[in-house]
C-alpha cells in the first residue's frame, strides 16, 4: 500500500507539472514562470518521498512535455534548470548544508545552464545570436548578472516554501502516509 501512495503522490505531482508546463503554450509570456512554477511542485516529491523519486519525476515530465509543449525554449529552460534544481537544492543542501561551497556549486550549475540555453536556442531553433546584443555589446553580461541575483531571490524563496510546506502540510502528508501504512 505505501508504494501505492507513493506513484500515487508523485503521479499527481507529475501531472500538474505537465499542466503548467503545457500552459506555457496557452500563455506564451510565461515562458521563464511556468516552466520556474513546474519545478517547485518537486519539492513535496523530495520532502515526502524522496530525492530519487524527485528525479524520477522530473524525468517523467521531461519526456511528456517534450512531446507536449509547443514553446521549445520554456522546454529547454525546464530540462536545462528549472526542472531538477529544486532536486539538486535538496541534494546540495543536505550534503554541503549552505555555506560558499554550496553558492558556488548553485551559481555555477545556473550559470552552465544558462550557457546550453543559449547554444540551444541558437543552434536548435535557429535564433540569430545578434539578437543577444540588440540593446548593445554588453547586454549578454548585464542579463547573466541580473539572471545570477535573481536567481539568489529564487533560491531563498525555494526555502521559504520548503520551510513553510514543513509547518503547514507536512504534517497532513505524513498522516495520509501513514494511515495508508496500516
Amino acid at each position: 500500500m505505501k508504494s501505492t501512495l507513493r506513484v500515487a503522490f508523485c503521479g499527481m505531482a507529475a501531472a500538474l507539472s505537465v499542466v503548467l508546463l503545457f500552459l506555457t503554450n496557452v500563455f506564451p509570456t510565461a515562458t521563464i514562470a511556468l516552466p520556474a512554477l513546474a519545478g517547485v511542485l518537486l519539492m513535496p516529491v523530495v520532502v515526502e518521498i524522496g530525492i530519487r523519486w524527485g528525479w524520477t519525476v522530473f524525468a517523467v515530465c521531461a519526456v511528456l512535455s517534450f512531446f507536449l509543449m509547443a514553446d521549445k525554449e520554456a522546454f529547454f529552460m525546464y530540462i536545462l534548470f528549472f526542472g531538477y534544481y529544486p532536486v539538486l537544492k535538496a541534494l546540495i543542501e543536505k550534503h554541503l548544508h549552505t555555506g560558499a561551497l554550496s553558492w558556488v556549486l548553485k551559481l555555477l550549475v545556473l550559470n552552465a545552464a544558462m550557457a546550453a540555453d543559449v547554444l540551444l536556442v541558437v543552434l536548435v531553433l535557429q535564433i540569430p545570436s545578434e539578437t543577444f546584443f540588440e540593446f548593445g555589446l554588453y547586454t549578454p553580461v548585464i542579463l547573466a548578472v541580473a539572471a545570477n541575483i535573481v536567481f539568489v531571490i529564487y533560491d531563498f524563496a525555494l526555502s521559504g516554501l520548503v520551510a513553510v510546506y514543513w509547518q503547514r502540510l507536512h504534517p497532513m502528508i505524513a498522516k495520509t502516509f501513514r494511515k495508508g501504512n496500516r
